[in-house]
């Protein structure tokens, strides 16, 4: 019953229906009145015809006229259907004709008679009517030929003549009310459709618009404050429609932006529950973005001080910042949090930013190594050169020999640090992109005879075998040839610097998926597994007590990477202690 078709239904039917029955009851408490003056009128004319039928009988009183008398007034009733009392005045104890009365059944003489006024008539309820229903009663005076006066009281069911009529009249007003009802039910349904599918189609559009589709449209002809209503409910379909579409475009080009940002970011709420993790924040903190919307941080895997540094956050409405580190894998993770007012009535939130400073903290960490290993490097040579140089000066070195013999050591650190300066020199070059390669087809095997020939009398002194296994159709590779050429220098002086005598260095090229893979394999003591990873880097020595005792300068292996990597190539190491170690690099084929 809470639906609008059938409100508007019911009322418009009641409506219609209390409207037909105060007209049938007006119309018919009218045509009551009508028919009972009628009928006023018709029973006073019968009562005078009556009065004229009975007046020659009234003049004589013997029994056979008065035997004739009450005959023609038995008569009179029959046929009219009515009651008829003639009453004398002058003597009404004595002479009353006919079956009806007066008044009521307890007052058949004279003193009835005054309930009915001479030439009018009345209505007898049946409370007190002879003949137990409402009875209309018509008084007539009248004088005979001798002058006596005769009251005629003419009786009648009220229902004969009135009721009947109405009864009529009743019928066709059913009639007529069951017709207007059923024009009424059409007109109501016809009605409560009309209001009701147009509000029915406005609900639907409300519920497609509230599952976020405002395609739809109402297309309204009538009625006209509908259609206004309607056009109003486009209108905001329209708007809507536009609002939406701004704003998801506008969340997409944040979700574009947070996702292209190399930071981590994650939002939180006044009670510091999570409402925003970008995928970066997720994979630094190793946890599900979708999962951990609406948790608190308290739940996030961080640290207690990094959630100790949200809570200051939104307590104080200040920045705070910390680094923390996570396991599996190993990182460490900076975060600056930030306050942010996220609603006028809900007070302020949080913005957090994490950064992954591992990298920052590494190259920071070699940064301090290498300047400490270089200044031990540079310090070393000149160490001995101040030795050296004040033994002469302060005449310590007082023999030629020993003179000559501090001088020649002087030049060789001096060779030494010029050495170590111009591999540094060289390094940064190559790193930094300022060495320009001239690539060329390069043919290997002749690159590799010319290494191999300029070592070949260092190793006959340590009595290390070389040996050289390239295959007849190696093709010719797209590279630098001095800078592959200083690649292939470096790798044989580490091979030869420690091979131990009686020793061998290999040297081998394959053709490997579009590029040439070059080893050089020594037979000396190996590097530890816990050293290979960091081989290298700069100043890394595996043994830095021999490296240093074979005049090394721990660059060597950081130059080839940079020259095999300027190429496009890979350099790799697999050795095991006490077994030696191979040395690789690959280059492109031409």
């Amino acid at each position: 019953m809470r639906s609008l078709f059938w409100k508007v239904f019911l009322a418009t039917l009641l409506t219609s229906l209390v409207a037909l029955a105060t007209v049938s009851l007006l119309l018919t408490t009218t045509f009551r009145k009508l028919y009972t003056n009628r009928a006023n009128d018709q029973l006073l004319q019968l009562a005078a015809t009556m009065a004229r039928e009975v007046t020659p009988y009234l003049a004589e009183t013997s029994k056979a006229q008065e035997a004739e008398l009450r005959r023609r007034l038995r008569f009179l009733e029959d046929s009219t259907h009515t009651y008829v009392c003639l009453l004398q005045r002058s003597n009404p104890a004595e002479r009353i004709y006919g079956r009806g009365s007066p008044a009521d059944p307890s007052e058949l003489t004279g003193p009835g008679a005054k309930r009915v006024a001479p030439g009018n008539t009345a209505i007898v309820s049946a409370a007190v009517a002879q003949c137990g229903e409402d009875m209309m009663v018509a008084q007539l005076n009248f004088l005979d030929r001798h002058q006596n006066e005769w009251s005629l009281y003419v009786r009648a069911r009220l229902s004969g003549i009135v009721e009947e009529t109405l009864w009529q009249l009743r019928r066709l007003l059913l009639l007529a009310v069951v017709a207007a009802v059923g024009v009424s039910l059409l007109a109501a349904l016809g009605l409560s459709r009309r209001i009701a599918e147009p509000l029915q189609g406005m609900r639907g559009l409300v519920a497609e618009m509230a599952a976020g589709d405002f395609s739809k449209r109402l297309d309204i002809k009538e009625p006209t404050e509908v259609v206004g209503l309607a056009q109003s409910f486009n209108s905001l379909a329209d708007s809507l429609q536009q609002t939406l579409g701004e704003l998801r475009r506008e969340q997409a080009r944040l979700r574009g932006i947070l996702a292209s940002v190399a930071e981590g970011i994650i939002a939180v709420d006044v009670q510091g529950r999570v409402t925003l993790v970008n995928p970066q924040a997720a994979d630094l903190l190793k946890v599900d973005q979708a999962a951990v919307a609406g948790v608190t941080v308290q739940e996030l895997p961080i640290p207690a001080d990094v959630i100790e540094l949200f809570s200051r956050c939104l307590s104080t409405n200040r920045l705070c910042g910390s680094e923390f580190r996570l396991e599996n894998p190993r990182r460490i993770l900076a975060m600056e949090v930030a306050p942010v007012r996220t609603d006028t009535d809900e007070g302020w939130g949080a913005v957090a930013v994490v950064r992954d400073i591992t990298a920052e903290r590494q190259l920071e960490q070699m940064r301090r190594q290498f300047i400490s290993d270089a200044s031990h490097e540079i310090r070393t040579p000149l160490t001995s050169i101040g030795g050296f140089a004040a033994a002469i000066a302060d005449g310590t070195a007082a023999t030629p020999e020993e003179r000559t013999r501090s001088a020649a050591l002087i030049a060789k650190q001096v060779e030494r640090l010029t050495r170590l300066v111009n591999e540094l020199l060289d390094l940064s070059r190559i790193e930094s992109g300022a060495v320009q390669l001239e690539l060329a087809e390069v043919e290997l095997p002749d690159l590799i005879a010319d290494a191999v020939e300029a070592f070949s009398g260092q190793a006959q002194e340590k009595d290390v075998r070389l040996t050289v296994d390239l295959p007849s159709d190696l093709p010719a590779v797209s590279a630098d040839a001095d800078r592959i050429y200083q690649v292939l220098v470096n790798l044989l002086s580490n091979a030869l610097r420690f091979n131990p005598p009686a020793g061998e260095v290999q040297i081998t090229a394959r053709t490997a998926g579009g590029c040439v893979r070059v080893e050089v394999k020594d037979s000396g003591p190996g590097i530890p597994a816990d050293q290979l990873p960091r081989i290298w880097e700069r100043f890394h020595r595996a043994d830095p007590s021999r490296a240093r005792e074979n005049g090394g300068t721990g660059l060597g292996l950081a130059i080839v990477r940079s020259i095999v990597e300027a190429h496009g190539g890979m350099v790799s190491a697999d050795s095991e202690v006490g077994s030696g170690s191979t040395f690789s690099f690959t280059l492109p084929v031409a």
